[in-house]
């Protein structure tokens, strides 16, 4: 099982508007063996993306500087198209592999950073999957404190 800073490299992902290429893809979860895995993907394109570390809220983009993580170029990943595959699929895939990872910390800050950008437009259950109820509760009090 995978746990939820996983980085994956997928030669054939179809995206959302039905091109494929090659992607990295950032895991969220960390999945059950029924649960679907929630990716991200990424990109090392700049094309007028701001190149601030951390959330970029309004783009709904999350910025890592080169050679600070796995990532060798500057990467943003793109936090407006989740892309769940399923346990099976992933187990059954030629086209995908495990790369590397993320530290704990920057992925709990690329998910804190989606809920802020997407919140609205992400389902109840991947919302469950992202943030399960302890650390929802956990992160509420967070806040709670801090703001003291």
């Amino acid at each position: 099982m995978q746990t939820r800073e996983a980085i994956y490299h997928h030669r054939q992902l179809v995206f959302h508007n039905g091109d494929t290429g090659k992607k990295y893809l950032v895991l969220l979860n960390t999945p059950s063996k029924s649960e679907p895995y929630i990716f991200v993907k990424t990109t090392s394109q700049k094309k007028n993306r701001p190149a601030k570390p951390g959330c970029i809220k309004e783009k709904s983009l999350f910025f890592i500087r080169a050679g600070k993580t796995f990532f060798a170029k500057d990467t943003w990943v793109q936090l407006y198209e989740l892309y769940p595959i399923s346990p099976e699929d992933i187990d059954s895939m030629d086209e995908i592999t495990l790369e590397g990872s993320l530290d704990v910390k920057l992925i709990d800050d690329i998910v804190s950073c989606l809920f802020l950008a997407e919140e609205e437009n992400i389902s109840t259950v991947f919302k469950k999957l992202l943030r399960p109820p302890i650390q929802d509760s956990l992160l509420k009090l967070k806040e709670k404190f801090s703001k003291k």
